[in-house]
C-alpha cells in the first residue's frame, strides 16, 4: 500500500477511534473522572463502542453511508473542540510515566502495522467471512441479516460488531474491504495494552500499569499472533473487555462510598459502563461471557464492601442501572441470536460430543498451552507472581485467580452432557489468558515496589522503566517476525488468477479448491481459491466458515461437495459428480493444501474431464467438462 494511502486509513483510523468517545465525555463533562492518559484510553473504548450500538440500533431503519457518517463525524469533532477549547493543552499533559506508556503503546503500534508490508491480505479461514461482511455493510449501509449473495446463512447467530467499524473505514478511507478490516484489526491489535494499562492505573499503582501494557503489547506473543489466523473479532471484543470492567467497577465504587457526584454525572457514568458492556457483546457474543464472570466476582465483593457500610441500595441500583443499560443496547442482537441458540441446542441432555469433535473442537493438550496462551518464559513468570501475590494476600491477585478459575469451568462445560451450555471451548478461553497473565504481573511488581521505602523506591523505578523499554525494544523484534506463512493463502500470481477468473469465466460459475476439514462437518478452504467469492463473485464447494449456520441442506451441500473434492486428488471418478452438482470449474492456488490430500495442476492434466484453461507460475484454472 503507497504512502498517502497508508496515511488516510490511519487519519481515518485516528477520527473514527478518537471523536465519538471525546464527543462523549465533553458534551456530559465526564471526561474530569479520570486522569492524563487515562481520559484517552477511554475515549478510545466509548467510540470503539459508538459504532456497533450505532449500527445494530439503526439496522432496521435507517441505512448510513459515507456522507452521513462523515458529516457525523465532522460535527462531533467540532463541538468535542468548542467545548474543550480551554482545555486542550491540559488534555496532553502527562507526567513521566505516562509519557513511557504512550512510547510502549506507539512501539506496540508500529510493529503491528509494521507486520502488514509482507502480509497485504488477511490470514487463514476465518478472515474471508469478516471480508465478506465488511464488504456487504459497507455495500448495504447497515448490517446484513444474511450473507448472501455469497452464502445462503442466517446472521442472527453471529456477532457483527466489528464491521461497524471497519465499514466505516472502507467508505472514508476508500480501501477494498480486505485493506479496511486488516488495518482496523491491526490497529486494536496494536491498542490491546490500553485496557490492562487503565485497570492498574486506576486500581494498583502506574509503573505496574506501565509493566503490564508492556506484557500484553510486546512482551507476549498473544495477542499478536491473532493476525496469523484472522482472530479479529475476539481480539477488538478483549480491548475494550478491561476497560468494560474497571469502569464498571468505578461506578460501583463511587455509589458505595458516598462520593459527591451530581445526578447527571452517576447518570453519564451509568450509561458509559452500560454501553462498554454492550459493545464487547455486540463484538463477540462469547467475550461477553467472559466479562459477565468477571463483573460478577466485581459484584459480589462490591456487595460484600456495601453491606459493610450501609450502602447496599445505592450499590443495588447502580448495578441494576448498568445492566438495564446494556440489555437495552444489546437487544436488537441478543433476541434473534437467543432464539437461534436455544432453537438448535435445546434444554435437554446429550451425550458429551464424539471423540472426533471433542479432539479438534473441545480438547486441548497440556502441550498446546506454550501456543496458546504464552511462551514458556511469561508463563512462568506468570505463575511464580501469581504464587507471591497469594503469599501477599493482595485481594486483586485473588479476584483474577477466582476469574480465571470460572472461565475454565466455562470451557469445560461440554463434560456435563448439556448442550446449551456448551457456549465456548477451552481454546478461545485460553486466547483471552494473556490479560490475566499481564494483570498479575504488574499487580505483584507494583505490591512489590509499595513494599519499599520511599527513598529505596526512587532509586528503583528508574531501573525498571528502563529495564521494561529495554526488553521491550527486544521483545517487539520477536513480535514482527513470528509468522505462519502457511496460513496466508493469496500471492501476487493468485490475484493475477483472480482478475482472469473475473474476466473469463460466467458469473454463475462454481469453483472446486483445495479443502480441509476443520470438524468433521465443517470445511475450508487452504489457499487462494479460498478467497474466489470475494475477489471474483464466484463460489466454491466451502463456502466460508459461516456456512455451519446456514440451512441444514446447505450444510450437507457444503460437506458432500468438500469430500467430492478431496477424492478428485486421487482419481477423476468424482470430476462427473461435482460437474452434475455445479461445480464447473477447479482452482488450484500457489499455497496449495498442507493439511489435506492436496489438489496438484499436474495431476489433473491427466484428468480426461479437465481442461486447462489459465496456468501462471502456481496458479492453475481448469475447467470440468461433462461426460462425452
Amino acid at each position: 500500500m503507497d504512502v498517502v494511502t497508508t496515511i488516510r486509513v490511519l487519519g481515518v483510523l485516528a477520527l473514527l477511534l478518537l471523536t465519538p468517545g471525546w464527543f462523549a465525555l465533553s458534551i456530559s463533562g465526564v471526561w474530569k473522572s479520570w486522569t492524563g492518559l487515562q481520559r484517552w484510553i477511554v475515549a478510545v473504548s466509548l467510540s470503539i463502542a459508538f459504532y456497533p450500538i450505532l449500527f445494530y440500533g439503526l439496522r432496521s431503519f435507517l441505512p448510513l453511508g459515507p456522507y452521513k457518517v462523515a458529516v457525523m463525524l465532522v460535527l462531533m469533532l467540532i463541538t468535542t473542540l468548542w467545548l474543550l477549547r480551554r482545555r486542550l493543552f491540559r488534555l496532553v499533559q502527562l507526567d513521566r510515566v505516562e509519557w513511557l506508556t504512550a512510547a510502549v503503546i506507539g512501539a506496540t503500534l508500529f510493529i503491528r502495522l509494521w507486520f502488514l508490508r509482507e502480509h497485504p491480505f488477511p490470514a487463514w479461514s476465518d478472515s474471508l467471512h469478516h471480508t465478506l461482511l465488511t464488504k456487504l455493510t459497507a455495500i448495504q449501509g447497515q448490517l446484513p441479516t444474511t450473507l448472501q449473495p455469497y452464502e445462503p446463512v442466517s446472521l442472527d447467530q453471529y456477532h457483527l460488531g466489528l464491521y461497524a467499524i471497519t465499514a466505516p473505514v472502507m467508505w472514508l478511507a476508500q480501501v477494498p474491504a480486505h485493506v479496511a478490516l486488516l488495518w482496523t484489526a491491526q490497529v486494536l491489535n496494536g491498542l490491546s495494552g490500553i485496557g490492562v494499562y487503565l485497570v492498574l492505573d486506576r486500581r494498583v499503582g502506574r509503573t505496574g500499569a506501565l509493566v503490564v501494557a508492556a506484557v500484553v503489547g510486546l512482551y507476549s506473543h498473544q495477542p499478536a499472533f491473532y493476525v496469523n489466523w484472522g482472530r479479529f473479532t475476539q481480539l477488538a471484543a478483549q480491548v475494550v473487555l478491561p476497560i468494560a470492567w474497571i469502569v464498571a467497577w468505578d461506578v460501583l465504587s463511587s455509589w458505595r462510598q458516598k462520593k459527591q457526584i451530581s445526578g447527571w454525572h452517576r447518570i453519564w457514568q451509568i450509561g458509559f459502563a452500560g454501553a462498554l458492556i454492550a459493545s464487547v457483546f455486540l463484538i463477540h457474543f462469547r467475550v461477553a461471557f467472559f466479562l459477565l464472570l468477571l463483573l460478577a466476582g466485581t459484584v459480589l465483593w462490591e456487595f460484600f464492601l456495601a453491606v459493610r457500610s450501609s450502602r447496599f441500595r445505592t450499590t443495588l441500583f447502580a448495578t441494576v442501572g448498568m445492566g438495564a443499560t446494556a440489555l437495552f443496547f444489546v437487544l436488537p442482537a441478543l433476541t434473534p441470536a437467543i432464539n437461534y441458540y436455544v432453537s438448535t441446542r435445546g434444554f435437554g441432555r446429550q451425550v458429551v460430543p464424539a471423540t472426533g469433535i471433542r479432539s479438534a473442537y473441545y480438547d486441548f493438550a497440556t502441550e498446546s498451552i506454550p501456543y496458546l496462551v504464552a511462551h514458556l518464559p511469561l508463563l512462568w513468570t506468570a505463575i511464580g507472581a501469581l504464587v507471591l501475590g497469594i503469599l501477599l494476600r493482595n485481594h486483586l491477585v485473588w479476584g483474577i485467580s477466582l476469574w480465571v478459575l470460572t472461565l475454565f469451568a466455562l470451557g469445560n462445560t461440554y463434560r456435563l452432557g448439556i448442550p446449551i451450555l456448551n457456549v465456548t471451548n477451552l481454546g478461545a478461553i485460553y486466547l483471552v489468558f494473556y490479560i490475566p497473565i499481564g494483570l498479575v504481573i504488574g499487580i505483584v511488581l507494583q505490591d512489590i515496589l509499595d513494599r519499599l521505602g520511599l527513598r529505596r523506591r526512587e532509586k528503583v523505578l528508574p531501573v525498571v522503566w528502563a529495564g521494561v523499554l529495554a526488553l521491550g525494544f527486544v521483545a517487539s523484534h520477536m513480535r514482527m517476525t513470528e509468522v505462519e506463512s502457511n496460513r496466508y493463502f493469496v500471492t501476487p500470481a493468485d490475484m493475477r488468477a483472480m482478475e482472469w477468473i473475473r474476466e473469463n469465466t460466467p458469473e454463475d460459475a462454481r469453483f472446486a479448491i483445495n479443502s480441509h476439514f476443520w470438524l468433521p462437518q465443517i470445511p475450508h478452504g487452504t489457499d487462494a481459491g479460498y478467497w474466489i467469492p470475494y475477489f471474483t463473485g464466484r463460489k466454491t464447494n466451502t463456502g466460508s466458515m459461516l456456512a455451519n449456520l446456514g440451512s441444514q441442506s446447505y450444510r450437507s451441500e457444503v460437506v458432500v461437495l468438500s469430500q467430492l473434492v478431496q477424492s478428485l486428488t486421487q482419481d477423476s471418478a468424482s470430476a462427473e459428480e461435482l460437474w452434475k452438482r455445479g461445480i464447473s470449474y477447479a482452482y488450484i492456488g500457489c499455497m496449495g493444501n498442507p493439511l489435506s490430500p492436496t489438489l496438484r495442476g499436474e495431476t489433473l492434466l491427466a484428468y480426461p474431464q479437465l481442461e486447462l484453461v489459465y496456468h501462471d507460475e502456481c496458479a492453475w484454472v481448469f475447467q470440468i467438462l461433462p461426460s462425452p
